[in-house]
């Protein structure tokens, strides 16, 4: 092999050595901070803000509710769901998906039934204005 052929297989292990590298620290940087947390909240559609808005509430930060509505933020299955309250009145719990679809009451019982035994509740999120 010439000197110069050499230096070519050289320089090539180094640029694939070098683009090696950064082929795995994209993916290790992918890896890390991926979506795969299925108790984080910030790793699914968040539609909080749009619900709030179109059911005319705004967010909850603390305080006395008395006999306001108010909505409380469930998440199941990397998705939100959104429940009624209201402290004075019975209200049936039919959790709401970010597209507005209910899941309790639509011959979907066993699918109601798992969301409220395993969903995590993230707590009161919304109260009307």
């Amino acid at each position: 092999m010439s000197k110069a052929n050499k230096l070519i297989y050289a320089f090539s292990l180094i640029m694939i050595t070098k683009l090696g590298s950064y082929f795995l620290l994209i993916i290790f940087l992918f890896v890390s901070f991926g979506c795969d947390k299925k108790e984080e909240v910030t790793c699914i559609m968040d539609c909080m803000e749009t619900y709030l808005e179109q059911n005319k509430m705004v967010s909850y930060k603390g305080g006395e509710i008395g006999c306001k509505n108010f909505v409380s933020l469930y998440q199941y299955q990397n998705k939100q769901y959104f429940v009624l309250g209201n402290h004075c009145a019975d209200i049936a719990s039919n959790p709401i998906d970010c597209n507005g679809k209910t899941v309790c009451g639509s011959g979907n019982e066993l699918v109601c039934n798992e969301l409220f035994k395993n969903a995590k509740y993230i707590g009161i999120v919304g109260i009307e204005q």
